[in-house]
């Protein structure tokens, strides 16, 4: 009944993803033509927000169903690791929308455009009220880097409503077009640091490093603590997909010592300490390696 009901969220996550994709799409295709009606660069930016976002909800209902299929003896990890590839991809189109909206809001500086604010004001709210729905539902789903992902680009959208309605409030009341490009910069800049920050650590994940919250010296110094134990070498740690964390080691214990027991209190001090939970632990003695205890052992995590 506990899997029934896991998979059932992650089928009503990744259904919402998708239609969220499809209203997020549609509006900005109605922000896009009013933007290059009204001259509103501040809206044609967050036009250009939703359909790097509804792109981004699609990979994230995709990256939901394809991580659920069962490992095969290709793919021996399963397909998880599909959403840290999608938060990759989604970083990079952001940054290209980023940079394309700061190039065209330079060349606004020194050309400024006529905007008809009525226009930026109207769709502004619908599209505040649309991101807000968004991103609160997007909320309320599981929290991994793929979803992060898609809420972060939600609330990038949230930030450029709330733009693009500052702009068209002040050009109506004071007629100063140049808060458009301004605010587009502004706003790009504020994306551009969280976007960065989520590269980053899909970027990690892909190149297997140490997660950033788990000191790998002390995990080491950690394990030769245990009791038996004479040294630790070839200690690897790294992230498989968003809250799966792997350890690989081969520790060198004494021969004089029931293996059995060390590796229980190895696994179980790993587990506490630093909340890792999948562990393959090979033992060795001074003079001769012990073939990995992992392999058929009904202890293994």
């Amino acid at each position: 009944m506990v899997t029934c009901s896991h998979q059932h969220l992650h089928l009503t996550h990744k259904n919402t993803a998708f239609y969220a994709a499809i209203f997020i799409a549609l509006f900005g295709v109605i922000e896009a033509l009013c933007g290059i009606w009204s001259g509103s660069l501040t809206l044609l930016s967050d036009a250009g927000h939703m359909w790097v976002d509804a792109l981004a909800l699609t990979l994230t209902a995709f990256a939901s169903w394809i991580k659920k299929h069962p490992t095969t003896a290709k793919h021996t990890y399963g397909f998880g690791r599909i959403e840290v590839l999608v938060s990759w991809l989604s970083s990079i189109l952001l940054l290209v929308v980023i940079v394309s909206i700061s190039i065209e809001a330079i060349n606004r500086l020194r050309t400024p455009h006529v905007i008809v604010s009525k226009t930026v004001i109207i769709v502004a709210i619908i599209g505040l009220i649309i991101n807000i729905i968004t991103a609160w539902i997007l909320s309320k789903g599981e929290k991994t880097l793929n979803t992060r992902a898609a809420l972060l680009h939600a609330l990038n959208d949230l930030l450029g409503s709330v733009a693009v309605l500052a702009s068209g409030i002040i050009i109506y009341f004071t007629g100063w077009t140049p808060i458009d490009p301004i605010l587009s910069i502004f706003l790009c800049a504020l994306i551009l640091v969280a976007t960065i920050n989520l590269l980053r650590e899909s970027l990690l994940v892909l190149m297997e490093g140490t997660p950033s919250h788990i000191n790998c010296t002390k995990v080491e110094q950690t394990m030769k603590s245990i009791e038996g134990v004479q040294t630790v070498h070839d200690l690897h740690i790294w992230t498989l997909t968003s809250g799966l964390i792997l350890l690989t080691a081969h520790v060198v214990i004494n021969e004089h010592k029931p293996w059995s027991q060390i590796i229980d209190n190895l696994r179980a001090t790993i587990q506490k300490d630093f909340g890792i939970t999948h562990t393959t632990i090979q033992l060795e003695t001074p003079n001769q390696a012990i073939p990995c205890m992992n392999c058929n052992d009904s202890r293994k995590l």
